[in-house]
């Protein structure tokens, strides 16, 4: 008893239990989206698709600036706080204001994405500061960390999706809220336990002459994104602007950096950034094109059951990380020094994600277009193929930028490995929104004979291509990953 009561204590738990619940609240809201703006907004499929990639690449895109502020002006657990306290927030007013205002909608959008921007670089910083130091087992640390945060994935898919359909979006909204402030809570509990785990701004009292500056620029990022939300072509402008000046800036910290050695780490980083975008661009075809294929090609009647489309991609994912997360750790402590490095992790990762897609484009080429594919095929493409690569790829990016840049940038890096995220996904749900309908305002329209083999071919033609440009992009991750390899060992 004692042993169970001293683990739930322990700074790793805890900081886990808040990411559940944050990444719960997240793709709780992530899975009906689309549906949501179809239902609040009146949008059509495409034009959801679109409004829902702008949204998640906003999640991202700023994560960069949460951890500047919490490297320079907040310390890492007051900006993980805050970030948290705004999320709970942002969820509230949107499961509220939606009933009023489309205006509602916008601004507490704009709140959830301040608040992501601000939490998500911190805990995987606070991991580091803690485990950091062996090098040799942070990508197994990492890796159940990716497996216990997609626990909250996991139960999200399960019972969002459910209550939106069969309570409202209120109700499942306050649930996405209640569950933050759930973490907050005992974070705040068991407070004692992380308290000396921090920056040395972190650790050091808050100036008060930063705090005035920082609620402005709060204020100000809440106006900006709530108009931004609301046009795609401004969405586009400031991930160019933001994208620019991020790698920008990492950039020229390289060439600032006197040691050779750690020099080479960094370019090594900037080329597996690079792959993460790709990846990403995948990736968003899960939540965006994997969902309206489900609705409309997919046999959704599977032992028994009949099978919400919107938790497919969360509950398939997120099930098979939590299955595939303790094999992949055991096997990278059990390789130990001999555990492939990065590079060719992130390149089996490219190949396993392009698999998924290689899968069901074979699939549908098999399949009358008129004719709906078996559920099974997608357990297979998304509970393992696709989940192998997110654990080699989406897993390992904050250990990534842990083992590859200096220390007195890791908040910044990390921020950085999330504007991959704003990019894939961005483009990713650009592709997606090219395939979808662009005329239905229904989350419960069918299509007709016609719409429905077309759809199906449109559908078929996107697996191809994104099989073939992820096959590619393994091929050359690959070849390319002794020399990248050797720059990394290289001192």
């Amino acid at each position: 008893m004692s042993e169970s009561k001293s683990f739930f204590k322990q700074p790793f738990f805890i900081l886990c239990f808040l990411e559940f619940f944050e990444r719960f609240g997240y793709y709780g809201f992530n899975y009906i989206s689309i549906y949501f703006y179809i239902a609040k907004l009146g949008f059509s499929e495409s034009t959801a698709t679109t409004l829902m990639g702008g949204f998640a690449a906003l999640t991202y895109v700023f994560n960069a600036v949460g951890g500047y502020v919490a490297d320079n002006v907040l310390g890492i657990k007051r900006t993980m706080f805050t970030g948290a306290i705004l999320l709970f927030l942002g969820y509230a007013a949107l499961s509220i204001g939606s009933n009023f205002s489309p205006l509602f909608i916008y601004t507490a959008l704009a709140l959830i994405i301040l608040g992501s921007c601000l939490f998500k670089p911190a805990p995987t910083n606070l991991i580091a500061s803690i485990y950091g130091q062996d090098k040799n087992t942070l990508d197994a640390t990492y890796t159940y960390f990716y497996m216990s945060i997609n626990m909250g994935s996991f139960c999200a898919s399960l019972m969002i999706p459910m209550l939106a359909k069969n309570v409202g979006y209120t109700a499942a909204l306050l649930v996405c809220s209640a569950g933050v402030l759930v973490g907050i809570v005992y974070n705040l509990k068991n407070y004692a336990m992380i308290k000396q785990v921090d920056n040395a701004l972190g650790l050091a009292k808050l100036s008060p002459k930063k705090i005035a500056p920082f609620a402005f620029s709060l204020v100000a990022g809440l106006i900006f994104i709530s108009v931004m939300l609301q046009n795609d072509k401004l969405i586009n402008l400031l991930l160019t602007v933001a994208s620019i000046a991020i790698f920008g800036y990492f950039i020229w910290q390289l060439i600032r950096e006197s040691n050779h050695a750690q020099r080479r780490k960094m370019i090594v980083a900037i080329i597996l950034l690079f792959y993460a975008v790709v990846f990403f661009v995948i990736y968003q075809q899960k939540n965006t094109s994997f969902m309206l294929f489900n609705k409309h090609h997919v046999n959704l009647h599977f032992l028994g059951w009949e099978i919400n489309p919107q938790s497919v991609p969360g509950f398939l994912g997120t099930g098979g990380i939590i299955l595939l997360s303790p094999v992949f750790a055991a096997i990278y402590r059990k390789l130990g020094t001999n555990d492939l490095s990065l590079p060719y992790k992130f390149a089996i990762g490219l190949l396993f994600s392009s698999c998924a897609y290689g899968l069901l484009y074979f699939v549908c080429l098999a399949t009358d277009p008129s004719q709906q594919i078996s559920f099974g095929w997608e357990i297979l493409a998304i509970s393992v193929f696709f989940a192998s690569s997110e654990l080699l790829i989406s897993a390992l990016g904050v250990s990534l930028m842990a083992q590859l840049v200096p220390d007195r940038m890791r908040g910044f890096a990390i921020g950085m490995w999330f504007i991959t995220s704003a990019l894939g996904i961005k483009l990713g749900s650009f592709i997606a929104s090219l395939v979808a309908n662009n005329s239905a305002k229904s989350s419960t329209e069918r299509y007709d004979l016609a719409t429905q083999i077309a759809s199906f071919n449109n559908y078929e033609h996107l697996f191809r291509n994104i099989f073939l440009l992820g096959l590619s992009a393994a091929i050359i991750a690959w070849l390319l990953g002794g020399k990248l390899t050797r720059m990394i060992n290289n001192k």
